[in-house]
């Protein structure tokens, strides 16, 4: 009887050692987009970035993200382009926030694609993107996206004038810290 409570007792002070899943809260977090315009470049950055993933790194197929952005704290160090940003083409009184929903995980870590819903302006359209994910020490996930999103394809119509024109594909960069529940 002894030998199977101590049995039993090592069994559960071992289970942490197995992989299982785990919640992470994204904490700490930035997502950052770098525009060009007719007469010079700039670079937009928000902390306010929050979500969930939830992941078990001997499945990571099964894993899942949500992610939420705060559209109306972007900030270009530019006043005036900030709230021209914000109020003629993103419209964040109405949008205030995009947002990402995962629907499958491919791959394995340090490299993955992450397919899922990503909303922005209203609309939501399915989009992969190449994530590089790093498990670290003590127990945190940190995980860097970069992609463009073609502002057109969510309602956004972006500058084209004589005075000034912007890109229509804009590069994105989401540094995400999580860290377990």
């Amino acid at each position: 009887m002894r030998q199977l409570i101590a049995f039993l007792a090592a069994l559960a002070a071992a289970a942490p050692l197995f992989a299982q899943s785990k919640t992470y809260d994204v904490k700490n977090s930035t997502a950052e987009f770098h525009a060009e315009d007719t007469y010079d470049s700039f670079d937009g950055k928000t902390g306010k970035v929050g979500g969930t993933i939830v992941a078990d790194p001997a499945k990571p197929s099964e894993s899942s993200v949500t992610i939420t952005i705060d559209m109306s704290s972007l900030d270009t160090g530019n006043s005036l382009r900030n709230k021209e940003m914000k109020e003629l083409y993103l419209h964040t009184p109405k949008f205030p926030t995009a947002s990402f929903k995962s629907v499958s995980v491919a791959g394995a870590p340090p490299d993955i694609n992450v397919t899922g819903d990503f909303t922005l302006h209203g609309v939501t359209k399915r989009m992969t993107f190449p994530v590089h994910v790093t498990l670290l020490a003590d127990g945190r996930i940190h995980a860097l996206a970069n992609f463009k999103v073609h502002m057109p394809d969510f309602g956004i119509s972006v500058p084209h004038n004589i005075l000034v024109t912007v890109e229509d594909n804009v590069p994105v960069r989401l540094d995400v810290w999580a860290t377990p529940k």
